[in-house]
Order: C-alpha cells, then structure tokens, then sequence
C-alpha cells in the first residue's frame, strides 16, 4: 500500500440511502472501518419510505460520530443529491457509497496513495468491485466482467471506451475535487449520474486503475434498473444528444455517441417510454436512415415495438436485420453509481 503522510488530504465521503433499512448499518460499518482517517463523511437519506432515518440516527447515536446526516423531506433524486454534497464539500478528493453497498477497509488510504503520487491530469481512479447477493453471499463474477470484456483495464484517455459502455463501478472511485470545478456539477435533468460524468471526466483528464478491489456491490432485487427503465433509457438518449450538441467531441467520439443515441432510442421504443418518439426523431435526424425514421412512424402511429419489427421483416421480404434494440443496456444503465 502506498504511504500518506502527515499533511494527509482531506476525503468527503458520501453515504446515499434510500430505501435501504436492511443494509444502511453494514454500509455505514464499513466507512466507519476505513483505515484512512482524514475524512469528512455525509449520510443523504433521499426521502426513504422504510426506517432508514431512525435507524441511521441511532447508528449514529451508538457510535457517537460528528457525521452529517441530511434527510430530504421529498425525493430529489440522486444528481440532486450528490451536488448538494459536492457544493459542502471541504476535501480534496470525494468518493460516493450507496448504503447497500459496502467498502473495503483500506479503499480510500490505498487510492489517496495512488492519487497523491499521479499527476494532476489525472481526475480520478476506479477498481474492479465484488459482487454480493442481498444476503451478502459472494456471486461468481466481478462487477466490470458483468459489464465489458477487457485484456487490460482501460487507463490515461478513456472517452472512446466509455461511449462503447460506461464499465466503472461509481462507489470505488475517489475523485479530485477540481475535476468538479473544471466539468461541472451532475445533470439534475438526468434519472442517472455516472456515465454522464465519465464521459465529460474523461474528455478533460485522464483515469488510473487500481488492480486491488475496494468494494462489495450488492445485486438486489429492488434496483433501478428492473424498476425504473424506461426513465434510465431516457436519460441516455438525452446523454448522447447533449454531447453532441456540446460541439467539441473528437470524429471518433461523435461517430460513437451517435450509435449511442440510435441503440437506445430503439430501447426506449420498445420499453415504450415517456420520451420514445421525441428520442427516435432526433436519433433519425442526428443520423438519418430508413430503420430510425421507419420506427418513428410506426411508435407516431401507434405499433408497438414488435409491430414495427414485423413489419419491417415483411416489407423486406424476410432478408436481412430486422429494426431492433440490443438485448442489453449500455454498462451505464445497469447500476446506480
């Protein structure tokens, strides 16, 4: 493990809780075992229905601990709440945990080492993460195997990869401050953070990779993906379109965003989401072709996903792909960081 100093950097940590009465404990135990002591911690309970609160309070209380606890009287979401967090955050680096997840004890002395020796043009670093059932038991694959195949992990400029699929666990990551202050604060438009945020990172500063895992994912049932998908294939429709119109993205990157926008506008016609027309019209006019503009009358008149790819099928006589989605998201979408 690297060595810190005396003049240790201050870490802000953030605990965000919603809904996690079952795990909230186990998650806090784990901050608390942290071998790294500099740090200012943050517990956000996101206006949870279950006894979240009551049970982070007497935690709390038990141990008796001058951490933050802020508790939203409505639900804000988590951009919302991680940029309120950002905004009061005194330390050099930040790092986020959702409280059903859970830390390794030395995850951010072992990446503040890492971080202290890199240059500044590096913004932040990330590991790979066990994966763990709601019980806590161990499941037979790491998080980034389950997202992206990869011979080496991806360091130094990493946008192209990321516009192929966002891949990085968002509660291993320790992030420079500054980098906030460079790309800006989380979109408050978007039901998601993470993939957002990597790719503007990514486009100004360079990532490093930890080999050593420095968390436990936990894979429950409840998750936003299962629950809320037609809102998370939304929000990256709106990722790739406000990156394009952002105007600076490299030949590479807008070729890539552009598949991007054109995957997952087709998602959000067959999971039949709020914006599934609005998405396939600007993804037919950001990339004109007869397969987007062709699902774009058929989900204004009305088919159904499967409709429109039947009937694509038939006009072509049976030859060749039929207009459909992938079978899987982008990595962005299987996770709330």
């Amino acid at each position: 493990m690297n060595s810190i100093g005396p003049d240790a950097p201050l870490v802000t940590a953030v605990a965000l809780c919603y809904n996690h009465s079952r795990f909230v404990t186990q998650c806090l135990d784990s901050v608390l075992e942290q071998t790294y002591r500099n740090i200012e911690v943050f517990i956000v309970d996101d206006c949870s229905r279950d006894d979240s609160p009551r049970i982070v309070e007497d935690w709390l209380r038990a141990h008796r601990l001058d951490w933050r606890f802020i508790r939203h009287q409505n639900n804000l979401g988590i951009c919302k709440t991680l940029n309120e967090v950002v905004r009061l955050a005194k330390g050099d680096y930040f790092c986020m945990i959702a409280t059903d997840d859970l830390w390794l004890p030395d995850k951010v002395e072992r990446q503040v080492g890492i971080m202290e020796h890199l240059p500044a043009t590096v913004g932040w670093v990330y590991s790979d993460a066990f994966q763990i059932d709601e019980a806590g038991n161990p499941m037979p694959r790491m998080f980034i195997e389950s997202h992206r195949a990869f011979s080496r992990m991806p360091e130094g400029g990493i946008e192209l990869v990321l516009w192929e699929a966002n891949f990085i666990p968002a509660m291993t990551t320790l992030i420079r401050r500054r980098c906030y202050d460079v790309v800006g604060l989380y979109d408050e438009d978007l039901f998601f953070e993470d993939w957002d945020m990597w790719l503007r990172m990514a486009r100004r500063f360079e990532a490093a990779y930890s080999p050593v895992p420095s968390a436990k994912y936990r894979l429950v049932g409840t998750s936003m993906v299962r629950s809320s998908w037609d809102r998370m294939v939304d929000s990256a429709c709106r990722i790739c379109l406000k990156h394009l119109r952002d105007g600076d993205l490299s030949v590479q990157a807008r070729r890539a965003a552009l598949a991007q926008l054109s995957r997952h506008a087709l998602l959000s016609y067959d999971a039949r989401s709020a914006r599934h027309k609005s998405n396939l019209l600007h993804a037919a006019v950001s990339e004109p072709s007869i397969r987007l503009l062709g699902a774009f009358l058929a989900a204004t008149c009305g088919l159904s996903f499967n409709a429109c790819r039947t009937a694509g099928r038939l006009l072509r006589g049976g030859r060749g792909a039929s207009p459909q989605a992938p079978a899987e998201s982008s990595g962005a979408l299987r996770r709330l960081g």
